[in-house]
């Protein structure tokens, strides 16, 4: 294999967003086959996708700021030596599945590179709090094979967050969970979190870091049973002799890999760009709730980045209730402390006074101005949801226009159904009535009932709930009849069909080619019923 010496800007934080969990249900675990690890020559090891659920622009390029207090003093140490320092596994390079990891991540050095700047504003503090248990640094790689760094990343499943967080197990360790606020994306309250739930798992298993790693994405009773099972017929219980759940069988050396390609760089033919020991972020206390755009002005930088930085905050101002705190980068954290102190509890966020008007609820007056229904209440003093006409309310609403706030749930949510819509759609807002199911709300419209369920971000065993609105993308009856598609860098027939919501065959058929057609960027294909001559 061909190794090319790479230079990943801010080291090569791995990246398989590996289809786990965190805290995978005992049920899921146990549907899965359990034989024990086999990989053969042919056998894709790299089974999930690779690509992060959410990859805006912003992390295509490294942070170079990190990079500056290196540049001063080369002597100071950085991350990766000091990662280095403290790892303490035992990688299993004499096995096979491990190998393997190791090579794709050294065949995907640019990929790595892409995602570095995203893990850069993290990993300090994710480190040092490993170290400072006591616990391996192998530990501080697990949100690489998790969810890329990513505290945005959600899996179908409702994990959330840089460690993958199921609800229950998030409830569970205190992560905080409303309308306005996540803690399973709050990279400081999931990390405390996450470091709880292993050091649990640690001595539940014996002090058996990779069974505490595979409990950590398989289930402690599923990880559990596996041991007593191989207790009861004499083997040993060590993580390589269990028969645990397929996905397990790779995520534990999925970390050992990425774990030993940090150790070892040189030896796989990268080279990392050191990074800066020196915190990216200061928490700093707000006092009260605040609109996220009146914090980015206040500290100075973009309100893109105050939302990475704090991305458990899913609307477009903090929680009214608390947690009453904010990461900024640690070069804006004074000015932000001298400007907030100065701020009138007035400016911190917006208020509009609203008259009730005839067939207005809470409900329609909270959706109208981007709010909740307890939130109007709240500050309205009223006990029950009953108002009436002529009534003035006072409503905190957002300082801009909602557009403005990219990374708040509902941007987020409207940016990946538009991404998944066929090109040349117009969306229709559909109703849910009594009676609807995701089969007969597609066949009305002409669908597929998996488009829909796309689009609308949820399973489709999901069950409607009367009122609820569904986006549906139907093809623009104006649109050319033999519109064309460029094909794009990473394509495949079956992306392309299901991008505009017809079949592979009739690709295949619309532009006389077979399924062993090579597409190349740029190459047009009919993605239209052609007319009829």
């Amino acid at each position: 294999m061909a190794k090319l010496k790479s230079t990943l800007m801010v080291g090569a934080l791995a990246i398989t967003l590996a289809g786990c969990q965190t805290v995978a249900t005992q049920q899921s675990a146990q549907q899965s086959p359990t034989e024990p690890v086999q990989v053969l020559e042919s056998e894709p090891v790299l089974v999930q996708r690779t690509e992060p659920k959410v990859k805006p622009e912003w992390d295509e390029a490294p942070i170079k700021s990190v990079l500056l207090e290196l540049e001063k003093d080369p002597k100071k140490a950085d991350l990766w030596e000091i990662t280095r320092n403290n790892m303490r596994l035992n990688h299993n390079l004499d096995k096979k599945v491990v190998q393997q990891h190791i090579d794709w991540y050294v065949e995907h050095d640019k990929y790595l590179n892409r995602l570095t700047g995203r893990a850069s504003r993290y990993y300090h503090f994710v480190l040092h709090e490993v170290i400072k248990r006591g616990m391996p640094a192998e530990i501080a790689l697990i949100p690489a094979v998790e969810s890329s760094y990513d505290p945005f990343a959600k899996s179908p499943a409702k994990a959330s967050g840089a460690w993958q967080f199921m609800p229950a197990t998030g409830d569970h360790f205190g992560l905080k969970r409303n309308w306005w606020y996540d803690g399973r994306r709050d990279i400081v309250a999931s990390t405390h979190a996450a470091l709880d739930y292993l050091e649990y798992l640690h001595d539940y298993l014996d002090g058996d870091w990779l069974l505490a790693m595979a409990a950590y994405n398989a289930g402690e009773g599923t990880v559990g049973r596996a041991v007593k099972r191989n207790k009861k017929a004499g083997k040993p219980t060590d993580f390589w002799n269990l028969k645990l759940p397929r996905e397990t069988r790779h995520y534990v050396p999925k970390i050992l890999a990425i774990s030993e390609v940090f150790k070892n760089p040189d030896k796989h033919g990268l080279a990392l760009a050191p990074l800066a020991d020196k915190p990216y972020f200061e928490i700093v206390d707000t006092g009260g709730q605040i609109d996220l755009s009146r914090a980015a002005e206040l500290s100075g930088v973009e309100l893109d980045e105050i939302y990475k930085l704090n991305a458990g905050f899913s609307q477009w101002a903090t929680d009214p209730e608390g947690p009453h705190q904010l990461l900024v980068p640690v070069d804006n954290a004074a000015r932000f402390k001298t400007e907030l102190a100065s701020l009138a509890p007035s400016d911190r966020i917006n208020w509009a006074r609203y008259e009730v008007k005839p067939g207005d609820s809470l409900s329609v007056i909270a959706k109208r101005f981007n709010t909740n229904i307890s939130t109007i209440q709240t500050s309205n003093d009223l006990k029950s949801s009953l108002i009436r006409v002529g009534q003035s309310l006072l409503i905190p609403s957002a300082l801009v226009d909602a557009s403005q706030y990219r990374l708040s749930d509902t941007q987020r949510r409207t940016a990946s159904i538009r991404k998944s819509a066929p090109a040349g759609s117009k969306k229709i807002l559909h109703t849910v009535k009594s009676g609807d199911s995701l089969w007969k709300i597609a066949k009305i419209y002409g669908v597929d009932h998996k488009s829909i369920a796309r689009w609308n971000n949820f399973g489709t065993s999901k069950t409607l709930k009367i009122g609820e609105r569904l986006a549906i993308f139907k093809a623009d009856a104006q649109a050319s009849s033999t519109a064309q598609y460029l094909v794009r860098k990473g394509d495949n027939l079956s992306v392309i069909a299901q991008r505009h919501n017809i079949s592979v065959q009739q690709l295949l058929k619309w532009n006389d080619i077979s399924i062993d057609t090579l597409l190349m960027p740029g190459q047009p294909l009919r993605v239209k019923q052609p007319e009829q001559g």
